[in-house]
């Protein structure tokens, strides 16, 4: 390996840390994942990868990028998820290439599975704990406490918002493990 392609692979393992860790943020505070920040990482992984294999890594970021949007799109087609975080796998197989794409969307679903689980059951749970500590903490006050279970349940019926860019970013921390990256293999 030479020095450029070095750079090359190293410059798109920083690509794709950037994107997971901003993407995580803008989700779990804005509950999206803009465009301003997808749009430069496909942009970036789409020249590195051609700079590093010529018109064949241009097809293979191409390759990945569709195989990363399309293990997300029949969720996002059926309201379980929003474009963001389809567009989100798509520029990490983008990176990874059509396997990486692959072992990505398939440990995203995993991991998606398991916090989704994790926060439903929470909101799930969280009025008859709520209900249980404030019988012990407030005991004189039972109509306030009524009222308060309520709303609590009248919440708990509404949609619920699961950030699913932190399943993208642990599934595609598994994938490089699993894949056995290393900084020198990114786009090779």
């Amino acid at each position: 390996m030479t020095y450029s392609d070095e750079f090359l692979s190293t410059a798109a393992g920083a690509v794709l840390f950037v994107l997971l860790v901003a993407a995580v943020a803008t989700d779990l505070t804005n509950h999206r994942i803009p465009n301003l920040l997808l749009l430069p990482a496909l942009s970036l992984a789409l020249i590195l990868h051609t700079m590093n294999g010529g018109i064949d890594g241009l097809i293979t970021a191409a390759g990945g990028f569709t195989l990363g949007i399309a293990m997300l799109l029949p969720v996002y087609a059926l309201g379980g998820m929003g474009a963001g975080d389809v567009k989100l796998l798509g520029v990490v197989g983008c990176i990874l290439g059509p396997w990486g794409a692959v072992v990505a969307g398939m440990a995203t679903m995993m991991a998606g599975a398991i916090f989704g689980t994790t926060v439903i059951v929470w909101q799930r749970m969280r009025p008859t704990l709520q209900s249980y500590v404030a019988q012990f903490t407030s005991p004189s006050d039972i109509g306030g406490h009524a009222a308060s279970v309520s709303r609590s349940l009248e919440h708990q019926n509404r949609a619920t918002y699961i950030p699913y860019a932190p399943a993208i970013a642990v599934g595609t921390m598994a994938a490089l493990w699993y894949m056995d990256y290393s900084p020198d293999r990114l786009l090779g």
